[in-house]
């Protein structure tokens, strides 16, 4: 799908706002950061975003990740 420069800013606008006022609270909240900034790379165009990320993984399943150390991404 191809978008128009003026979709992406938006959109990628949007994204940024959302970043801004997310508190993370549970790791719900922590996915979808990660979604988000994973989605702003891509809106970025960033060779990156079709790779690794740096972003860590979330686990699904087994013990939960303490939440406040990955709150500083």
């Amino acid at each position: 799908m191809n978008l128009s420069g003026s979709s992406i800013e938006v959109l990628s606008d949007l994204v940024v706002n959302r970043l801004a006022i997310m508190s993370i609270g549970d790791q719900d909240d922590l996915r979808e950061k990660i979604a988000l900034k994973r989605a702003l790379n891509e809106l970025k165009g960033s060779e990156e975003a079709m790779g690794s990320t740096g972003l860590p993984d979330i686990p699904r399943r087994g013990r939960r990740r303490k939440v406040g150390s990955a709150e500083s991404l």
